[in-house]
């Protein structure tokens, strides 16, 4: 785990900045964050999102973490979280836009979720494309 970095009082508002985990370019780091609207929207974007998937920000975090800061299904880092970046969960479970949290499978780039869903979340079909991928040789 790298230093946590920051000052533990917020330079902004002056409030108390509270160890978060934060996602910045191509690293994944513990920071001192401003848990205040003001000065910490992204923090309370993830906070929202993870909510209607029945998570806190601290699992989403745990989550991340575990990953690395990538997408698990291409391995690209997943970059600042924005509309290109989801939380996937098992439909079977919960078929809807949100989920109760116990099949919260991971973090994934918007394409990379998109891929699975198109293909029904069937591992099967997935080894058939890759052995097809892997095959093909040309006509």
């Amino acid at each position: 785990m790298s230093v946590i970095e920051g000052t533990p009082k917020c330079a902004c508002c002056g409030g108390r900045n509270e160890r978060r985990f934060v996602s910045s370019g191509n690293e994944t780091v513990w920071m001192y964050v401003c848990d205040s609207v003001k000065c910490n929207e992204d923090q309370q974007r993830i906070a929202r999102r993870a909510k209607r998937h029945g998570i806190t920000y601290d699992r989403y975090s745990e989550i991340h973490l575990n990953q690395g800061g990538r997408c698990p299904v291409c391995g690209e880092h997943l970059g600042k979280f924005d509309k290109d970046v989801v939380i996937d969960h098992d439909h079977s479970c919960c078929p809807k836009k949100t989920s109760c949290g116990e099949c919260v499978r991971g973090i994934l780039h918007r394409r990379c979720n998109s891929a699975i869903g198109y293909l029904r979340d069937d591992p099967d079909t997935f080894e058939r494309i890759a052995e097809y991928l892997r095959g093909f040789r040309g006509y």
